[in-house]
């Protein structure tokens, strides 16, 4: 486990919010890409997970939700063409 690992709320503040889980979900493992202000002021990105994700799933988690997407990006330029 990562040693400098904190709870989420800690690292990201009470202002950040989510949806929850559907009912009787039980949260097992994530991943976080945060948009972010460094110490200069600059927009950049941080990529966060937790220790008990593997490679595999991690590319498949993110290809499924970039193929999602994609999916719903397209439907609106189809509705739009109506």
């Amino acid at each position: 486990m990562n040693d400098d690992a904190e709870p989420i709320g800690r690292v990201l503040g009470d202002g950040f919010t989510v949806a929850p889980l559907p009912p009787g979900w039980t949260a097992l493992e994530g991943l976080v890409l945060v948009k972010c202000l460094d110490a200069d002021g600059s927009v950049t990105w941080a990529f966060r997970l937790t220790d008990g994700l593997n490679h595999e799933e991690m590319i498949g988690a993110l290809t499924v939700q970039l193929d999602l997407m994609r999916e719903e990006i397209s439907a609106l330029f189809r509705e739009g063409d109506g």
